[in-house]
């Protein structure tokens, strides 16, 4: 099969401008025709990597997983994930197959049905192979008239008229059953869902519960807020609390922090805010795990004293904290996770939790412990500089570069914010 010439074809098309013209019934037609093969595409993919998985190839070629694989190859982590899970799912499930390669479903849906399915088998791992064919069917149903959510909701509707009366451990006291899934959407906002056993949803009440009173309103009213609110609210100020302990445990040596990076120009346009004359910037500062925050939020955070305010320069490298010691100051830490977001390896990407504070010039043949001396790299990666000859170096750019050893150009790498292997000079 020629894919170089198809996609050639594809892309064509992508860019020709005779494929939105036309009426609206020729658009709406060829908007529902290119969904369809969008969903196609997705199946091809699934299988693809369905069989990358039974092969082993992300092993074979020195990456971690299939997952770290596909990021490499520029997908999103989530997505990856995404594609892992169904693509190594669908051939015990011929039947919803078969509805992606027509187009029928889309991804999210296979997902959706994968997914359901794997909950279903977690509280009933007995499950009769009648049963499953059974719950294939009525989430395949589900899935060709409705949503996902409606998917899920279905398969946990299952999975209660399913689990066995006499389990040694109920489901309401089963911990292997937890979940907790968080993460932030495009809007910014932080997302998350909770299914947790009687026990830990217990401690969850009884945190909450103190903090979680109504509170009079300055001119004597009820509480405005809705309980949903009063929930959030009472949930920050468990976490104030907590990230306000000096015996919390650390993350890669530093007790954690909620860090604001903004650059002086910010800083001090903040600290003017209200001036006459003053113009607020649009986006003053970012958040390490959530992104970037707006001046109103940069301000009111600017004095919190479980939030840490870095100062970067243009190019959003920190500029120095700390003193000279053997092992990395947290001052210094915070800095390098202000600019180095993870492991700095070209391509890597790996979360700061997991990540070591390496000296480029080595402490015993008297490297400084400084933010121009340190980087930071995971516990892989920082073997490759150690014992594969890989060489580090901060650049013009005050950015880590790296040099593989067996590149005969030495082409001096470094990594974008989606963390994929580039020489671009440009890159951030």
């Amino acid at each position: 099969m020629d894919f170089g010439g198809m996609f050639a074809r594809l892309s064509d098309l992508a860019g020709d401008a005779a494929l939105v013209a036309g009426d609206d019934a020729q658009v709406s037609s060829r908007t529902v025709a290119v969904i369809r093969l969008n969903h196609v595409v997705e199946q091809l993919l699934f299988r693809l990597v369905g069989e990358l998985d039974s092969r082993g190839i992300a092993k074979k070629s020195g990456e971690g997983s299939t997952a770290r694989l596909l990021q490499q190859a520029g997908m999103a982590p989530a997505v990856a994930h995404r594609y892992v899970r169904v693509g190594t799912a669908l051939d015990d499930i011929p039947t919803v197959a078969s509805y992606g390669i027509d187009g029928t479903l889309s991804g999210e849906h296979l997902d959706s049905i994968v997914k359901g399915l794997s909950h279903i088998e977690r509280r009933n791992p007995e499950l009769p192979d009648s049963d499953r064919t059974d719950c294939v069917r009525g989430l395949l149903a589900e899935a060709l008239t409705t949503s996902p959510s409606a998917v899920a909701a279905r398969a946990r509707h299952m999975a209660i008229v399913l689990s066995p009366p006499d389990k040694e451990i109920p489901d309401a006291e089963n911990h292997e059953l937890n979940e907790f899934s968080f993460g932030t959407g495009d809007d910014g906002r932080s997302h998350g869902t909770l299914d947790l056993d009687n026990l830990l949803g217990e401690k969850l009440r009884v945190a909450l519960d103190p903090l979680s009173k109504p509170v009079l309103e300055p001119d004597g009213s009820p509480d405005s807020r809705t309980s949903a609110q009063v929930r959030a609210d009472a949930l920050e100020q468990l976490l104030d609390s907590y990230l306000d302990q000096e015996d919390r445990p650390t993350r890669g040596g530093a007790k954690p922090h909620v860090n604001l990076t903004v650059s002086p120009e910010h800083l001090q346009a903040l600290q003017l805010r209200g001036l006459s004359g003053v113009k607020p910037p649009a986006l003053a500062a970012s958040f390490e795990w959530t992104g970037p925050a707006s001046a109103s939020t940069a301000q009111m955070v600017a004095c919190d004293s479980v939030i840490t305010k870095i100062l970067v320069d243009n190019n959003m490298v920190p500029l120095d904290v700390g003193r000279d010691h053997r092992t990395v100051t947290p001052a210094i830490r915070k800095a390098l996770i202000a600019r180095d977001q993870g492991c700095a390896y070209p391509g890597c990407g790996c979360p700061p939790g997991r990540t070591d504070a390496h000296h480029i010039e080595h402490w015993s043949k008297g490297g400084v412990t400084s933010l121009t001396n340190t980087v930071l790299l995971c516990k892989r990666h920082h073997r490759y500089i150690h014992h594969m000859r890989w060489e580090v170096f901060i650049g013009f750019d005050g950015h880590p570069w790296f040099i593989n050893p067996d590149d005969a150009s030495k082409t001096h790498l470094r990594s974008h914010a989606r963390r994929t292997m580039t020489s671009d000079l440009a890159a951030a």
